[in-house]
């Protein structure tokens, strides 16, 4: 790439030169790390770590969308490729739904069914397109956007990308750099390598629904997803330090992460009780198999979790709630080997005590004590507590189509903020004309070139450059009109060879192209077929050509606006 910057032309106008190779661009890099240091030691947040990485996401449902939404969250530049007619499998698992302003929403998507809440939750700060990779020409869309791509996040059935030329090895040979993310459900080898995940089988097939439910009752699932969430976690984790890695190496690795050993590893001192002394375990309900009392007890209208995980917890629990201070000294009880021993006796004294009173007052009695207690709430009361609300742990986004909705915040603050919701969940398709457009008209490689000049995220300097482009556009072209009016081939050369220049500077392709003909075509000369032309000749070659470059520009400046406008801090974008 050429670096470029703003100059002034012999006639006085502004345009986008380019100067010595990678020279300019390293020192205004230099600068720029050394203002994300300052920023990082300051409060109110850090600069977004993964801003300028691509990622292409081929997940859907839970466990890869997890993972892709976490590295957007942190400035990653998220594609999500999505199946033609009906896209991720979750937008159709509704209700409930988020209901369609009284508009309609964008009138492109009004054939679509309402956003459902399933999809909302796990695709915030993505881009949505839709392409049909199993034909040769969206085969061709899939591999272009693999060059360009940072990481490849997927989770078909092993195998299955491979059999259609998306494999690892298809894509590595495109892109030695790309990261690629295999989510599967056992892992790409193995007996079990082609089968399908799905959290609820594995939960029960790697340990979990085992012992989770009651003693005395069935194996229970837990009440969401719990291995998908986590695999997403690990997957996510796994992405970053592949990244790292390839700050030394140069070289892109494939990532083999899985719910089957997802869920073993979480298994935690579960599976180093079985691999160290041989026990297994069972089902425990709300209580824990070492400690007593570690569980939920009723109350009169609700319940409450109650963990007195050491004795001078429940000396306490004893003589300030429960008002029997005898069972501090009682050998039954007095220590928590005693009270494992006998733990159907504790736990009835309890919850006879806690049964004469509501759970608001059992709250009030345990408060500042110091043993761990908390209520059962309910969904709404969970976001209503008043940790949640001084927290602000949800986020309000205006979508496109849904209008106002709130969504889970992100789990994380730096330096007391949290990353931002640059983009709200996507519509089916959304911005395939967008993405059709960038990789048609736009060199996304240069683009991120000259992203990366900007110092801050207001993109002041590379916004900079694309406003100058637009000015210098506008007048070339009505300079370009005038000179066929006059026949005067020199001039349109000289015009198309200046606008080629600028447009190659921000990487604006198709522009850059045509005009390189119009430069050529002006000379006389057509350099395709390697001939010499008239001067008639070659008035007519031109006279589509600032058509059709016309066009390829606007298509390109609709790009770059929308860009900055969804990308910049910055609201005064078009000014």
């Amino acid at each position: 790439m050429l670096a470029c910057y703003p100059a002034r032309s012999p006639a006085g106008r502004h345009v986008l030169t380019a100067t010595g190779p990678r020279l300019l661009l390293r020192s205004r890099l230099g600068r720029c790390y050394n203002s994300g240091n300052n920023v990082q030691n300051t409060p109110g947040g850090i600069p977004p770590p993964l801003k300028g990485i691509k990622v292409l996401d081929l997940t859907r449902v839970l466990a890869g969308p997890t993972s892709t939404m976490l590295l957007a969250d942190l400035g990653a530049d998220v594609v999500k490729v999505e199946e033609v007619s009906k896209g991720d499998d979750t937008r159709s698992w509704y209700p409930p739904s988020a209901p369609l302003p009284p508009d309609g929403g964008p009138p492109e998507a009004a054939h679509l069914p309402p956003e459902s809440a399933y999809f909302l939750a796990v695709n915030r700060n993505k881009r949505s397109i839709t392409v049909n990779f199993k034909q040769p020409k969206g085969l061709e869309v899939l591999h272009r956007l693999v060059k360009q791509s940072d990481v490849l996040v997927e989770n078909f059935i092993s195998g299955k990308l491979a059999s259609m030329g998306l494999g690892w090895e298809q894509c590595h040979k495109l892109n030695p750099r790309l990261i690629y993310a295999s989510i599967t459900g056992y892992g790409q080898t193995g007996p079990y390598r082609t089968a399908a995940g799905y959290d609820v089988i594995v939960e029960a097939e790697a340990g979990l629904m085992h012992i989770t439910g009651e003693p005395d009752g069935p194996p229970c699932k837990v009440g969401v997803a719990a291995t998908d969430i986590a695999t997403g976690l690990y997957a996510h984790g796994a992405i970053m330090a592949a990244l790292l890695s390839r700050q030394q190496t140069g070289k892109g690795v494939w990532i083999d992460c899985n719910l089957f050993e997802t869920q073993i590893a979480g298994l935690a001192n579960i599976a180093s009780n079985y691999l160290i002394a041989g026990k297994e375990a069972g089902r425990h309900g709300t209580s824990h198999p070492s400690i007593v009392p570690y569980q939920v007890f009723p109350c009169r209208d609700g319940f409450l979790m109650i963990g007195a995980g050491n004795d001078k917890q429940f000396k306490t629990l004893a003589e300030k709630i429960l008002k029997k201070p005898e069972l501090v000294n009682d050998p039954k009880f007095s220590t928590n080997v005693a009270r494992v021993a006998n733990r159907a006796k504790i736990v009835q004294c309890i919850t006879d005590v806690l049964m004469e009173h509501d759970r608001d007052h059992w709250l009030k009695e345990f408060t500042g004590l110091g043993i761990p207690f908390g209520p059962i709430n309910n969904i709404k009361q969970t976001f209503e507590h008043p940790q949640a609300v001084a927290r602000g742990i949800t986020v309000d986004v205006k979508h496109p189509r849904a209008g106002d909705i709130k969504l889970v915040a992100p789990a994380v603050s730096y330096n007391g903020k949290r990353m931002p919701v640059r983009r709200p969940p996507p519509w089916l398709s959304q911005h395939t004309t967008e993405a059709n457009d960038a990789t048609a008209t736009i060199d996304m490689e240069t683009f991120h070139q000259i992203l990366d000049l900007d110092e801050d995220e207001t993109h002041d300097f590379s916004r900079g450059m694309a406003w100058a482009y637009f000015g210098q556009a506008s007048s070339t072209f009505k300079e370009m009109d005038e000179a066929f009016e006059k026949k005067d081939l020199a001039k349109l050369s000289s015009l198309g060879h200046f606008l080629k220049g600028s447009s190659a500077a921000l990487g604006v392709t198709k522009v850059q192209a045509s005009c390189e003909k119009i430069q050529h075509y002006g000379q006389l000369r057509d350099e395709e077929s390697n001939k010499d032309l008239t001067e008639e000749s070659a008035l007519s070659k031109i006279k589509p050509l600032l058509s059709q470059v016309k066009v390829e520009y606007a298509a390109a400046e609709k790009w770059l606006r929308n860009w900055y406008r969804e990308n910049s801090v910055d609201e005064e974008v078009d000014s």
